[in-house]
This record gives structure tokens, sequence and C-alpha cells, in this order.
């Protein structure tokens, strides 16, 4: 929320936070030695809310761009189900190709092999920087249901001016 002033007559504007959130497209994904996705990335997103003047999806390759520097708040939800013979599931929420956050669920025996793991965190961006969701391990089943796999980010504000060195 700003104040403006203007000859002696002030008024009032209020700005919108820039949000995007993405949710899965009620599909199944297998990951199993990379089949299915590019890099354990995952790609099949819908979109149901986006700031187009700050964001950008990439389809093919699964990654949100952010076109405007900023502090943002990102968070992220993967439904999975254990196939592994060590009942651990873990994705990495990836800035360009550098782990951000990381969220792993395991299991214990006789439990339900299903379950969903949340991670959220606040991250300062520059323009041109791409966000994605990397799956860690291999045989690993993900439903990509639209109310249990997610990725969003809302942009918090400005970004402190870059460091000369």
């Amino acid at each position: 929320m700003y104040v403006h002033f203007l000859r002696n007559v002030f008024f009032l504007v209020v700005l919108q936070p820039a949000v995007v959130h993405l949710q899965g497209q009620e599909t199944t994904i297998q990951v199993k030695e990379g089949k299915n996705l590019s890099e354990g990335v995952l790609r099949n997103w819908k979109m149901i809310s986006m700031h187009h003047k700050v964001f950008k999806m990439h389809s093919r390759s699964g990654e949100l761009e952010v076109l405007v520097d900023g502090t943002y708040f990102i968070y992220s939800q993967v439904e999975v189900y254990y196939l592994n013979f060590t009942d651990i599931a873990s994705y990495e929420v990836m800035v360009d190709k550098t782990p951000f956050l990381r969220c792993t669920r395991s299991i214990e025996t006789g439990q339900r092999k299903f379950n969903t793991c949340y991670t959220a965190g606040v991250c300062l961006l520059r323009a041109r920087q791409k966000i994605s969701i990397r799956m860690v391990y291999e045989d690993t089943s993900i439903s990509m249901t639209n109310h249990t796999t997610f990725l969003g980010s809302i942009r918090l504000g400005e970004a402190p001016p870059a460091s000369h060195s």
C-alpha cells in the first residue's frame, strides 16, 4: 500500500501482489530411470492463476520463469505413492539448476503407501531465473491431481539492489 501526495491532495494506491498457482493435470506419473520426466522435472501443470508481467510458464520444460527481480514466497506440494524398497520419496524445488528446498517423506511398514509432502520458503530471485520441481528418487508414482500436487509463488516485494563487488 502506498500513499501519494500531490499538491496537498493525497490518494491511496493498493498494489495487488503478483501471484502464480499451478496444479497437476489429473494424471499419474511413474518415475523410473527418468522416463516421463526430463531429468526428474515435473511438467504436467495446469495454470490456475498467473500474473503474466511477472511470471512465464515453459510447458515443455516444466519451468516457471520469473520476469521481474524481487523477493518471492515459493510453495509446493506433491502427492507420492511409494514403490521403492526404502519407502522414501523426495522432491526438490529448484531455482535454475540449484536445489532451493527439499521435501522428503518416509513411511513405516504397514502404513498407507501414499502421502503428500509440502514445503515453502522465501527467496531473492532475479529476472530470467526459473523455478521447477524435480523428483529425487526413482520408483515413485506421482499423483498429479489438482488438489494434492501444486506449485506456486507470490512476489512479496522489491529485490534489494545488486551489490557491486
